[in-house]
């Protein structure tokens, strides 16, 4: 089901809905690490394979991410003028100060760097298509998150 691009509610504020999309993923990766069993990796139940990080290292790393989320779509949303294979270097410094909070977080223990890069290119796309009043469904949501990365 696709999320909104124009709410009924014309009080509703693009911060707020950022805000929203941005607990959804947030969300997603308490979810993903509380997944358990997985095999290998990092759950509720052991560290897997890892013994440089805990549960509690994720949920710090999460935590210390959420801000920068609303972050992303912002800048999706500032920037589309700009051709969708310029954005990538627009997110990469927002994307690396995330990064440099996860490390402060955990100090030092890489959690989430994918998690960064993916759900930063989303939200990215996110905030792109809601300024663009286009629908943001899974299939434009990928869309614009694969033009931002050509090859």
């Amino acid at each position: 089901m696709p999320i909104p691009a124009n709410p009924t509610n014309a009080s509703i504020q693009p911060q707020s809905l950022y805000d929203a999309w941005a607990d959804l993923a947030w969300r997603a990766m308490l979810t993903e690490v509380n997944l358990s069993p997985k095999p290998g990796l990092v759950d509720r139940l052991n560290c897997g394979a890892h013994k440089d990080m805990a549960l509690a290292d994720f949920h710090r790393s999460a935590e210390a991410i959420r801000q920068w989320l609303p972050r992303f779509m912002e800048y999706g949303a500032s920037c589309t003028r700009l051709p969708p294979e310029s954005v990538l270097a627009g997110l990469r410094p927002l994307g690396m100060a995330c990064e440099a909070a996860m490390f402060r977080a955990t100090a030092g223990v890489n959690t989430h760097k994918g998690s960064i890069f993916s759900l930063g290119l989303l939200c990215a796309a996110i905030g792109r298509l809601y300024q663009l009043r286009q629908p943001i469904a899974a299939e434009t949501l990928c869309a614009t998150a694969a033009d931002f990365c050509p090859l």
